[in-house]
């Protein structure tokens, strides 16, 4: 009888637990819930932090358009093409200046041949350098591929061009480097006159030659940012010229991005490269926008 009870009180006891089997069901399902919870966690700060940089980026290219619209409008409503004159002794080189509507005294830049950008990505002939001379201000700008980290392969590789440098001053003068964005007070555009004139030799402006004295020191817009932002192309044509209005019309445009997370200028829709194909780049951090803008010069 007291055997039957002690049997009874076990049968009872091993039906009230959990069986091996039910807890590791239970373990699995917890874990795989953990990690589905971890999932959209991560995703929803890797999608706050993208949002975070793009609104950076907005808002700092609105600053520089404002910055080069300002620019614009305090220029001289004077054609362009009339230095065409004042810099060039042969015929043939003032004709080629007054046919090009002297776009190269607006604008001016410099290609590498090839980028290598890792995972078989190859991009050529893309602008790393230039300048945009406005008429009272001219800015000088250095790809944000130079101040991309590379990672372990060594990526990305730059091939056919160096960071741009800028000398100004008298005698030696002083040499400037490593900048993103430049601000130069140039009345007389000599940054691009110079560049358009004896090329952008060393990869440098060098506007000692054309005797051309700065007078505020140079700044660097982007210099300060936090996210490490810098532009990646700068455009323009002729600006043109309204006789009627007694101005002159420029149209610009420039695109703005890190200078991390893999970004493919050249590739179309999706700029940032997928972080499989950068491994040492932070792909939260990839973001690029492009913006446009124009502007009427109302100076004297």
């Amino acid at each position: 009888m007291m055997m039957r009870k002690m049997k009874g009180k076990i049968r009872r006891e091993q039906l009230s637990g959990f069986t091996l089997i039910e807890l590791s069901l239970s373990l699995v399902f917890i874990a795989t819930l953990s990690l589905i919870i971890a999932f959209l966690v991560s995703n929803t700060v890797s999608s706050y932090r993208r949002g975070v940089i793009l609104k950076q980026i907005n808002t700092v290219g609105m600053d520089i358009v404002d910055d080069m619209r300002a620019a614009v409008q305090n220029s001289s409503t004077k054609s362009v093409t009339s230095d065409c004159n004042i810099v060039f002794n042969t015929t043939g080189d003032i004709t080629d200046c007054e046919n090009s509507g002297a776009v190269d005294f607006v604008i001016v830049k410099k290609n590498a041949s090839k980028i290598e950008l890792g995972a078989g990505e190859i991009i050529t002939n893309t602008p790393m350098f230039g300048a945009f001379c406005s008429g009272t201000y001219s800015y000088i700008w250095n790809s944000g591929y130079f101040f991309t980290a590379k990672n372990s392969a060594g990526y990305p590789k730059i091939e056919g061009v160096e960071m741009a440098k800028f000398i100004y001053g008298t005698g030696s003068g002083k040499t400037l480097r490593d900048f993103r964005l430049l601000k130069v007070r140039d009345d007389d555009r000599a940054v691009c006159i110079t560049a358009s004139i004896n090329g952008l030799s060393n990869n440098t402006f060098d506007i000692r030659s054309y005797g051309e004295i700065v007078s505020e020191e140079p700044i660097d817009l982007l210099k300060s940012n936090d996210i490490g932002l810098a532009l990646y192309d700068l455009s323009t044509s002729a600006p043109a010229d309204s006789v009627a209005l007694n101005s002159l019309f420029y149209s610009v445009s420039f695109v703005l991005g890190t200078a991390q997370g893999g970004i493919n200028v050249a590739a179309s829709g999706n700029f940032c490269s997928t972080p499989n194909d950068y491994v040492d780049q932070n792909f939260d951090y990839c973001a690029i926008n492009k913006f446009n803008f124009a502007a009427r010069a109302t100076g004297d």
